[in-house]
């Protein structure tokens, strides 16, 4: 597995993978409707994204999406929307879990290789994260050709990360063993306002989805950009889209910035 440069942190490692799965964005928009009724939809995707980052330490991080995919425990990514004639509400949901075991062993000489020590290092790193969006939309346009929603809401990004070190030596006179296990966590709120929408291409079925974000808040600044083609079927829309997700953190944050991007994957059921 190829692991950041400079700075090798585990730390730094799993706070850059934190947002490798998913952004705080269902991939479809979801379109206006007059009927006076409420109607619901749920999303499910996969962003197959590659990370760069940078440590607050200044090291350069470079991770690949089947890394992440490696290490992963457990995830959950899921959105759930409402809208009712030009008004619509919205929540996304990710949790990830994630664990990686890193050991070895080196021999080193003493006093001209009079005796040797034995060193064995075993590192063990747990990140737990959850990254929710609640936001509300008002559409602007809706016709035959085009959609267009107004969005304002607000991403919230928690990080949680165990480290556990066990370092033992033996060798000649000398044996010793030391453990030590250090955690960690941070969070931050951002507002957000954008857009979202769609083209209606000539086949009424293909359509072509469009989302884009800015904010700032406890980050300072956060954005956010998506196209890609959608396909509508009588349950729903299957989306493809390329999409790209970019933080400049504070300096008490974990990771200086990061950007995000990669081939996304989505399907929205209505009901």
């Amino acid at each position: 597995m190829r692991r950041p440069r400079g700075d090798r942190k585990p730390v730094a490692w799993l706070a850059a993978g934190a947002l490798l799965l998913a952004t705080t964005v269902p991939v479809t928009a979801a379109a206006a409707g007059d009927s006076g009724q409420w109607e619901y939809d749920a999303t499910i995707y996969m962003w197959g994204a590659g990370i760069d980052a940078t440590t607050n330490t200044g090291a350069d991080v470079d991770i690949s999406f089947n890394d992440i995919l490696d290490d992963l425990d457990m995830t959950f990514m899921g959105s759930f929307g409402a809208h009712k004639g030009k008004w619509s509400l919205l929540v996304d949901a990710i949790y990830l879990d994630i664990s990686q075991n890193n050991g070895g062993s080196e021999t080193i000489p003493v006093l001209g290789g009079a005796f040797t020590i034995n060193r064995t290092v075993d590192v063990d790193v747990g990140m737990k994260a959850w990254i929710t969006t609640f936001g509300g939309a008002y559409n602007v346009v809706d016709n035959d050709r085009a959609t267009l929603d107004l969005v304002g809401g607000a991403r919230y990004f928690w990080l949680d990360v165990d480290l556990k070190l066990d370092l033992s030596a033996a060798g000649g006179p000398l044996m010793t063993s030391v453990q030590r296990k250090v955690s960690d966590s941070d969070d931050v709120w951002d507002g957000i306002i954008g857009a979202r929408g769609r083209i209606n291409l000539n086949n009424k079925n293909w359509y072509i989805p469009y989302y884009a974000d800015v904010g700032t808040g406890e980050s300072d600044l956060t954005w956010q950009a998506l196209a890609g083609i959608g396909y509508t079927f009588k349950w729903g829309d299957v989306l493809l889209a390329y999409r790209y997700l970019d933080y400049n953190f504070k300096s008490d944050f974990l990771m200086e910035d990061m950007n995000i991007s990669g081939p996304a994957l989505g399907a929205r059921f209505r009901f």
